[in-house]
């Protein structure tokens, strides 16, 4: 299981993915001088008066069902179609994570009339994408070389 390419790159994936919750995505500078941190389930002030929170949970949750779908894909290294179905789900929740990534971050970049700076941890999903991506051309690599043999026989 572990020697097969696609697992590492798979669980390279689930660090990604898990990576992405410890590291801040951005920064608001808002025009009066406040600060706020982009985090994985909240928006919060940094530096300014007061203490200003909005709570969101979507993109959070997008991470966490791809971190567990990688995870899950890790032990179906038995059946390969099934594997890859489940890494194709992840490239497509990852597409769907950046989408609403843009959308969350255009509606509360308007709501505190603030300019934005991207962080470190936005650019962890895109390489769980990539990795993601090497997993399932090395699972289909796998799967024609079985159907190969398969023919030969």
């Amino acid at each position: 299981m572990i020697q097969r390419i696609q697992t590492l790159y798979l669980l390279l994936v689930v660090a990604c993915a898990i990576g992405a919750f410890y590291f801040p995505w951005g920064t608001f500078f808002a025009s009066d001088g406040t600060a706020y941190s982009f985090e994985a389930f909240v928006v919060q002030q940094e530096v300014g008066d007061g203490s200003a929170v909005i709570h969101f949970w979507a993109l959070g949750v997008v991470l966490a069902i791809c971190a567990l779908s990688a995870f899950v894909a890790i032990f179906c290294f038995k059946k390969r179609m099934l594997q890859s179905r489940f890494c194709i789900f992840n490239l497509v929740a990852l597409l769907g994570f950046y989408l609403c990534y843009l959308i969350f971050l255009l509606i509360t970049k308007h709501q505190l009339d603030a300019s934005f700076g991207f962080g470190f941890g936005s650019a962890f999903p895109l390489l769980a994408g990539v990795f993601d991506f090497l997993a399932l051309n090395a699972i289909l690599r796998d799967e024609n070389k079985v159907r190969n043999y398969d023919r030969i026989r």
